[in-house]
């Protein structure tokens, strides 16, 4: 053979090498690990966005040495509101105010006599000495011309001042819309405090946000909600507009974190879905759900309870939603194949949602209920008979237990958050944060879950503690209890061959460390879709 010829026939096994590399697809490990459902494995292999094997010094084309990190199923917040996340993170944070004059003075710090609305969110007057209602005073007294809109941290009361009185025409005349108060002072005019519907009164001047601003909320959540470790959220409450910018995203290779998207009841963010059925875009969007708020917040008195509050002896909650449309839309959906997910706090819109769901329900759509925060006893066991999801948020709890007694009394105050309770029916419980009303940090909720306990360790024993989840259980919540909940439980959630490629690694082993230590575990990586979205920086 000559030289020529040779050379040639080099050059040409070369480029069927190349060929059958570039064929290949690169198999990446993640070695030097310890994976806590794999007691023994060290190792983790994965290719296309799926895990291959796991076991011992497995090999591949990429290694990434975790050096001992713990690598669990990637997290996933079973509830919480993408946009609001996002544009909390631009708003005066007013979570942890102690006073009155604390929020004053950061609205003053904010106040730059533009039109510009001065927007903020977190308050909670239970937080206070005095924990009745703030006034427009209060704010007049910082900024009289410039429009103050804050919202209470749990989204279901606002407060503002006299600007935004003026604003949208609302004085001692105006009405209290359906589902909806507005506090007055003993002369029966509007003190500045608006509940749950009659917020509407207001957000209907508010300047509206463009799909660029949603964008740049939503960019800005990511970042935030992978450095938290998770990997997927369920959005609930989600415009067509927010969809479109999702599936940008998708295209542009720029969402970092699966979106289980519950479409809001309005028809024109559902009727599409109505009319072409359930959605599911590269494992990254499910539209699967619709989001129906059906009465208000404890914190706010909003909560529809069987029986009056203890602390407002004349009230007993409100429904935002009237109950036969809910019915209505429970029956379109179901036989449209979709989830029905219905915001439920109180004990009184808890059995109603269940009557529901048991009368016209389809119990292969998994229908879910939102909090679910107070459940009579009666109640307990319909949820697993009725194959109906409680999806519930264990820093709710963590966060209201320093009144919540007061808000129900010594006889009804057991049907707080029963987590144990509907565990032990066969029950499961997808776990979240309600984002923007709590941080977004899925080893806070498992501390919660677990403890019953706020960060500094109070009470002693955990707050009612015999409601108390396990560790296991607290981790499921968060993975493959949220992945059921969404129709996903066949191929996320868990680590396992063919399983997505998702991944929260923590720097300690969750069922071996000490519970109060829980909030200080660090993340130290977060893989979506087998791509690192975020890593640790020292």
């Amino acid at each position: 053979m000559n030289k020529t010829a040779f050379v040639t026939k080099l050059y040409t096994f070369y480029l069927l090498l190349t060929m059958v590399s570039c064929n290949h697809p690169k198999i990446t490990v993640l070695s030097n690990c310890a994976v806590p459902s794999y007691p023994g494995a060290n190792s983790i292999s994965f290719s296309g966005g799926k895990i291959i094997d796991i076991g011992n010094n497995l090999s591949g084309d990429i290694i990434i040495n975790l050096n001992g990190g713990f690598v669990y199923p990637g997290f996933s917040d079973s509830h919480m509101h993408l946009v609001g996340y996002g544009k909390s993170l631009e708003k005066l944070d007013l979570v942890g105010t102690s006073s009155i004059s604390e929020i004053k003075n950061l609205v003053s710090s904010s106040y730059d006599k533009s039109n510009k609305w001065i927007e903020g969110r977190g308050w909670d007057q239970n937080d206070w000495k005095n924990i009745n209602y703030p006034t427009k005073e209060d704010l007049d007294l910082v900024a009289k011309d410039q429009p103050v809109y804050l919202r209470r941290i749990d989204g279901h009361a606002a407060w503002v001042n006299s600007k935004v009185l003026s604003i949208c025409g609302i004085n001692d005349k105006t009405k209290d819309p359906e589902g909806g108060k507005i506090i007055r002072d003993i002369n029966g005019s509007p003190t500045g405090v608006f509940i749950d519907n009659a917020i509407n009164l207001i957000e209907k001047f508010f300047p509206v946000d463009s799909s660029i601003d949603k964008k740049r909320y939503i960019e800005r959540a990511l970042k935030s909600l992978n450095k938290f470790g998770l990997t997927s959220i369920h959005d609930a409450g989600t415009d067509i507009e927010t969809i479109k910018i999702l599936k940008e995203l998708i295209q542009q290779n720029k969402l970092s974190i699966r979106v289980n998207a519950m479409l809001n009841n309005n028809v024109n963010d559902y009727n599409f879905y109505i009319n072409n059925g359930p959605e599911h875009i590269n494992n990254f969007l499910f539209v699967n759900s619709i989001k129906i708020y059906f009465d208000g917040a404890m914190g706010s008195r909003g909560a529809y309870l069987l029986e009056p509050y203890y602390d407002d002896p004349d009230n007993a909650g409100l429904t935002i939603t009237n109950e036969d449309h809910i019915r209505k839309k429970v029956k379109i959906f179901n036989e449209a194949g979709f989830q029905v997910a219905i915001h439920c706090i109180g004990d009184k819109a808890n059995r109603i949602a269940l009557d529901i769901f048991e009368e016209i329900g389809n119990k292969s759509s998994r229908n879910r209920i939102e909090h679910a925060q107070i459940i009579h006893a009666d109640d307990i066991n319909r949820f697993v008979e009725l194959g109906v999801i409680p999806s519930m948020q264990s820093t709710h709890c963590t966060s209201d237990m320093y009144w919540v007694d007061e808000r129900l009394g010594p006889k009804r105050l057991h049907q707080a958050y029963p987590w144990n309770s509907l565990l032990n029916t066969g029950s499961i419980i997808p776990g979240g944060s309600d984002a923007p009303v709590e941080i977004p940090d899925p080893l806070l909720g498992i501390y919660a879950a677990i403890t019953r306990k706020d960060i500094n360790n109070w009470p002693k024993n955990g707050w009612l503690p015999y409601e108390r989840m396990t560790i296991d259980q607290a981790i499921s919540s968060i993975t493959e209890w949220s992945a059921y909940s969404m129709f996903a439980e066949k191929f996320y959630g868990k680590i396992g061959k063919g399983y997505l490629a998702d991944f929260t690694v923590l720097n300690n082993n969750l069922t071996e460390i000490d519970p109060k230590n829980i909030p200080e575990v660090k993340v130290l990586y977060t893989f979506v879709n087998g791509e690192i979205v975020y890593q640790y920086d020292k």
